[in-house]
């Protein structure tokens, strides 16, 4: 029961994240969520990559980018491989490694509110307790609650804040959509 919970609560956090994060960028004014829906969908229809973006991007972005991305892959790989081995242990501080990279290099982006810190920085601190969880609990062998740590900080600090990334007008977004 305490799972579905846990879903129901993170779901609804995203949902008014997400919310928020589209009320910011103006998206629903002037237009009903029917709409937005359906000029969403139809973006994303035309999916092409175009490298260029990244390599124009600067450097501090392609850094955060980069990290993020590895941290995705390597978070993948860390979930379906066996628990509590050498490789476990070593790899899970390679991906802490790079979720700190992504957390200290999002500090210094900050195009999205005219130089000012945006919504989407609140995971810049969430990732940074969830690493000292993470690592504290694992060391602690608190193996359940490491295992939680692993996975909020997995979907809340990576898979969420990843999905703004592809927001019309960012990297992600120019990366796979051009511009």
């Amino acid at each position: 029961m305490n799972t579905i919970r846990h879903f129901v609560i993170g779901f609804g956090l995203v949902a008014v994240i997400v919310g928020a994060a589209l009320a910011q960028a103006g998206y629903f004014n002037g237009f009903g969520l029917g709409e937005f829906v359906r000029a969403f969908a139809g973006e994303y229809s035309r999916v092409s990559l175009d490298f260029a973006a990244f390599a124009s991007a600067p450097l501090i972005i392609q850094i955060h980018a980069g990290s993020a991305t590895a941290a995705l892959g390597l978070g993948l790989v860390q979930l379906l491989a066996p628990k509590g081995t050498i490789p476990h242990r070593t790899l899970g501080y390679v991906w802490v490694g790079l979720m700190l990279t992504a957390a200290v290099t999002a500090i210094f982006i900050r195009e999205i509110n005219q130089g000012n810190f945006s919504f989407i920085h609140i995971f810049v601190p969430l990732t940074l307790v969830g690493i000292v969880g993470i690592i504290m609990n694992a060391r602690k062998r608190r193996t359940a609650r490491h295992r939680n740590d692993a996975l909020g900080l997995f979907f809340g600090a990576l898979i969420v804040p990843g999905l703004f990334a592809f927001m019309p007008g960012r990297l992600m977004w120019q990366l796979f959509f051009g511009g």
